[in-house]
């Protein structure tokens, strides 16, 4: 397949238009959730929004994926780096500890505004609780770790720019969750670049997938934990 060739991608307005489209595609698959979440006695309502759901996500990721292939700037590395993939979710416990802890010192927030939604949107409907739980830690980081790292890494900047994909990669990552302070802002942008830094060092996604699921994963289980308790 001809890989695009980001110096002479069009124009630098094409390249960010590509990144614009998926940004917008990644927020629509939760709208299903919402709907569903307004009829929690609904069943059949709820099985068609949670198969609308998981084809949307199969869809971006199916597309991220082909303009991924042809962008990367990568020779593609086989196997797990596990260095990276233990160091790199060592270093979100410890970015989001600090984050989480100033976020609560300085506004008083004992969770960021994302979470609270994703809280909000768990136990309603147990057909779409489900199907939204095991997609948060599977196709959640298959489709943003796609876009925020294959894609976006890959269509700006040269080849052996690191610190400037991974900051421009925090920073559009970040404003794809919902933030209502500075500090929750950072702890998003924090993650973007931690998630960046061990894709580009390893050259394979799949280990940026497995941390940022191994992350959604364990923050998934504390939230339906704590749902249960209540």
């Amino acid at each position: 397949m001809q890989k695009i060739r980001t110096s002479r991608l069009g124009n630098w307005f094409y390249r960010v238009g590509i990144v614009a489209v998926f940004f917008l595609l990644i927020q629509v698959p939760p709208m299903a959730v919402v709907i569903a979440n307004r009829y929690p006695a609904n069943q059949e309502l709820a099985i068609t929004l949670a198969v609308i759901f998981v084809v949307l996500f199969l869809a971006i990721i199916a597309g991220a994926r082909r303009v991924y292939r042809r962008c990367n700037q990568l020779p593609v590395t086989k196997g797990i780096n596990w260095r990276l993939v233990v160091g790199g979710y060592a270093a979100l416990l410890v970015g989001m500890m600090i984050f989480g802890w100033l976020n609560q010192w300085l506004f008083h927030q004992t969770s960021t505004a994302n979470n609270e939604i994703i809280r909000q949107l768990l136990n309603h409907n147990r057909i779409i609780t489900v199907v939204f739980v095991i997609s948060s830690f599977t196709l959640t980081p298959i489709a943003e770790e796609l876009i925020f790292r294959g894609i976006l890494t890959n269509l700006f900047f040269r080849r052996n720019a690191l610190w400037s994909k991974m900051v421009l990669s925090g920073l559009v990552f970040s404003a794809a969750h919902t933030s209502t302070t500075i500090v929750s802002f950072l702890l998003y942008c924090f993650m973007g670049m931690v998630l960046t830094y061990v894709y580009r060092q390893s050259g394979n996604l799949k280990n940026s997938i497995l941390v940022h699921g191994i992350n959604n994963l364990l923050a998934m289980l504390m939230m339906v934990m704590s749902l249960a308790g209540n």
